[in-house]
């Protein structure tokens, strides 16, 4: 085992030494490992900055952060009708819609080629969805300032976090001026 041992050695020596003739050390910025003595390539070959696992963590903590945030926000916003149309009064019927959507549809089905057909069919079924989210009404209810502070901390930890992860202000800055 000794012998296989000596030979494993000399081979990864002889690699080494071939990797890092190879690849070059004098334009790439290099770090000191602490205190190991040991010089540390913080750069790829093509000068691009290369990703710690710590660069990721933070990243990706970050967007589950942020779409944290979003979640809570979106369970809190309540959503319903206008109070004239629970009531039964305001403009909100589009019943006569329905008209176009049957016309369009037998048509579709006499011959489903004609572009006035399918026009007619689309037009009046976007009409009725739009028709259907306008007359919903979004609504905050009363929340506590402690509350609100606790709905939107993901949102600011979540970007501190995943502008950490790219690199902070100064990689932004340094890809922006990259581009130019």
């Amino acid at each position: 085992m000794d012998k296989k041992d000596e030979e494993i050695q000399r081979k990864l020596l002889e690699l080494e030494a071939t990797v890092l003739k190879e690849t070059p050390q004098a334009s790439l910025p290099t770090t000191r490992g602490a205190g190991s003595g040991v010089t540390v390539n913080t750069h790829t070959a093509s000068g691009q900055p290369k990703t710690t696992v710590g660069q990721d963590l933070c990243y990706f903590l970050g967007l589950g952060l942020i779409f944290t945030g979003i979640l809570m926000f979106f369970n809190h916003v309540r959503v319903g009708t206008g109070m004239l149309q629970m009531l039964g009064m305001g403009g909100g019927g589009f019943g006569l819609l329905l008209i176009p959507l049957m016309v369009g549809i037998g048509w579709l089905m006499y011959d489903s080629k004609s572009r006035a057909a399918w026009i007619i069919t689309a037009g009046t079924i976007g009409t009725v969805v739009f028709s259907v989210l306008s007359s919903l009404v979004m609504s905050l209810p009363q929340i506590s300032l402690l509350g609100m502070i606790m709905l939107l901390l993901p949102f600011a930890a979540g970007g501190a976090l995943l502008l950490k992860g790219i690199g902070g202000p100064k990689a932004i800055q340094d890809k922006l001026s990259s581009k130019e």
